[in-house]
């Protein structure tokens, strides 16, 4: 007969209990919680600053968060399901007690929603004082003003709360819905072994995720440019996801027909693999926060190199002059009426750039002003349009001309909906708004920025006419005399490549921003694999007592280690794959995507190697613990 959970109290007093009382198995999903809070809170801080102040942070924060909000999500299900699923003899047992599905599903959740709201806001609360470290990097980058200071406010720690608490809980609930669902006595018979087998709700969101990524990778085939490149970018996490659902039947398939490599391996090799073979699901939810790490950051770097690759091509394509000329501290009027007058200059066009916003959301102009309008830079084109090609697909850069006219880029007309004949209400640095005319759309827009204008209408907005660059037809008497002046001539090729390279300061913030995600994965992937290690302390206590000697113990934790990272190794390389040619294709075509082979060797040496630097020292402690009891 039950005992019915009579009171709310009542149910929050037993779970405070059972929480203490599997500390050992809460701390490493606490842990994971806490840096995870951190990582949320950091983006929420990002975000929040970006709202209130600069439109390119709003940019930043929100392509960083959902790349963290994904990685975090699969992270903490995995680690939450690690945690519980060593408790399902406890479960099966009370379940033969009289305990029903109801009580122990509410005693379960409520245990990991007490451990979620402990420990989230515990990290989320250091992550809101650790964002203003990364200030000096902000404004060093150009996404901030000199003067400007991080947002802090409670709302990043709530948000992290409010994001990650349903993550927990569900993942809880599936975790020992298969232990509950079963009748109590098989159930106790049941939670010794693991079964390779999925049911047809998760093997159908398996498939579902598996297709979703790879109609993702292949979006640049249908969206061509950086809207689809970023859908592509999206492939890899949706593969890990599905790689993660279908884990446990992977794993018995990859393993059905390795009875002739395991003669090679010897009796602890033998008895490693099998181990392997008959845990696959706890195997599975080691092996995904590895792959996970070795996906994100080779995606996260290839992407990179990639939107680099394809500026500097569209610079070099579309820039049709002898020479790029620029000043070390700008060019003055008196510069450009220099060059032009120069014997052997036989053709000149001026660009200069001036900061702007476009309203691209009418409906939150006045409520969130930094997502009604979109930071950019308005490209001026005065002189010769010849020698410069932004590879126009309708309508003609000569109405540029005009005043209050601009042309756009496809990838602006894509995201915006403007199109020929539409006005683009921009607000200009000197304060005012006007709305201008679509008279052209161009292709080359990570060369030449999504908007381009005559002089005319960039003068009227702005004080102190100079160009930036000038592109310039000359002989060599000309160029000569252009060095003369003090400029600078590159040529259009090496004028590219330093145009499209990342300055130092964006390198360092990229840098700093990846390598905590990377950090915040591989230490739950450690924090996993110390967790399914020392749950095994009574298994290697059995192995040891009929007869197995330390050495053979360690050596076949050493062969599971191994196999374990190849694993790790082998899905997130399978994963990435789509994503690296589907950007490639978006940005750069038909051609050899821009890999970071170095990232992805040390990524790749990371998932090999953690495993073995993880399990093998527990497994030895553990084995030198039981010798010396």
């Amino acid at each position: 007969m039950t005992t019915p959970m009579t009171t709310p109290m009542t149910t929050w007093s037993l779970a405070r209990r059972s929480a203490w009382a599997h500390r050992a198995g809460f701390t490493g999903t606490a842990l994971v919680l806490v840096l995870a809070g951190l990582l949320l809170a950091v983006a929420g801080v990002l975000g929040e600053s970006g709202l209130r102040d600069s439109g390119l942070l709003v940019v930043l924060a929100g392509s960083y968060a959902g790349t963290v909000l994904t990685v975090v999500v699969l992270v903490v299900a995995a680690t939450v399901s690690l945690a519980l699923r060593g408790r399902r003899r406890e479960l099966a047992l009370l379940r033969t007690v009289g305990a029903t599905r109801g009580q122990l599903r509410t005693q379960v959740g409520t245990e990991v929603v007490l451990v979620t709201l402990t420990a989230v806001p515990l990290g989320a609360s250091v992550g809101l004082f650790l964002a203003p470290l990364l200030a000096p990097l902000l404004r060093d980058a150009g996404l901030v003003e000199a003067d400007a200071a991080l947002s802090l406010s409670p709302l990043p720690v709530l948000s992290a709360t409010v994001l990650l608490l349903p993550v927990a809980w569900v993942a809880a609930r599936l975790s020992v819905r298969e232990t509950l669902r079963a009748a109590p006595g098989p159930a106790a018979r049941a939670s010794a072994v693991e079964t390779t087998t999925i049911g047809v709700v998760r093997r159908g969101a398996a498939v579902a995720l598996a297709l979703l990524g790879l109609a993702a990778a292949l979006s640049p085939l249908v969206v061509p440019g950086t809207v689809g490149s970023a859908g592509a970018a999206t492939s890899a996490f949706l593969l890990v996801g599905a790689a993660a659902l279908a884990g446990p039947s992977l794993v018995g398939w990859a393993f059905a027909h390795s009875a002739r490599a395991e003669r090679f391996l010897g009796p602890a090799g033998r008895l490693g693999v099998a181990n392997l073979r008959g845990f696959a699901q706890r195997l599975t939810l080691v092996v995904v926060p590895l792959a996970l790490a070795l996906t994100a950051g080779t995606a996260q770097t290839t992407v990179d190199r990639t939107v680099a690759a394809a500026t500097e091509t569209q610079l070099r394509d579309g820039l049709h002059a002898d020479a790029v000329v620029t000043a070390p501290g700008g060019l003055t009027p008196t510069d450009v009426d220099a060059v032009t007058g120069l014997a052997g200059v036989t053709a000149v066009a001026a660009l200069a750039t001036s900061p702007a916003r476009v309203l691209t959301d009418a409906d939150l102009d006045g409520v969130v002003d930094a997502l009604a309008w979109e930071q950019t830079v308005v490209r001026s084109v005065a002189g010769d349009a010849d020698l410069l090609d932004p590879d126009v697909s309708a309508g003609s850069l000569a109405d540029l001309a005009g005043a209050g006219t601009i042309a756009v880029s496809s990838d602006a007309t894509f995201e915006t909906g403007f199109d020929l004949g539409d006005s683009v209400p921009v607000r200009w640095p000197d304060g005012s708004t006007s709305s201008p005319a679509v008279v052209a759309v161009y292709e080359r827009g990570l060369g030449f920025g999504d908007y381009l204008v005559g002089p005319q209408t960039l003068d009227a907005h702005r004080t102190g006419r100079s160009a930036d660059v000038l592109l310039v037809d000359a002989d060599a008497a000309g160029r000569a005399a252009i060095a003369d002046l003090g400029l600078e001539a590159a040529t259009p090729a090496s004028y590219a490549a330093d145009a499209s390279s990342a300055d130092a300061a964006e390198r360092r913030l990229s840098t700093v921003l990846l390598l905590g995600l990377l950090g915040f994965v591989l230490l739950a992937a450690a924090n996993a694999l110390v967790m399914t290690t020392v749950r095994r302390r009574g298994e290697l206590r059995l192995l040891r007592r009929t007869g197995a000697t330390d050495r053979q113990l360690t050596r076949m934790v050493l062969v599971e280690a191994l196999v374990t990272g190849a694993l790790a190794w082998l899905v997130g390389t399978l994963a990435v794959v789509p994503t690296v040619l589907g950007v490639g294709l978006g940005m750069l075509g038909p051609a050899v995507p821009p890999v970071d082979l170095a990232a992805y060797a040390v990524l790749s040496l990371a998932a090999l190697l953690l495993p073995v630097l993880t399990a093998v020292p527990a497994a030895a402690y553990l084995v030198r613990r039981e010798r010396a009891a």
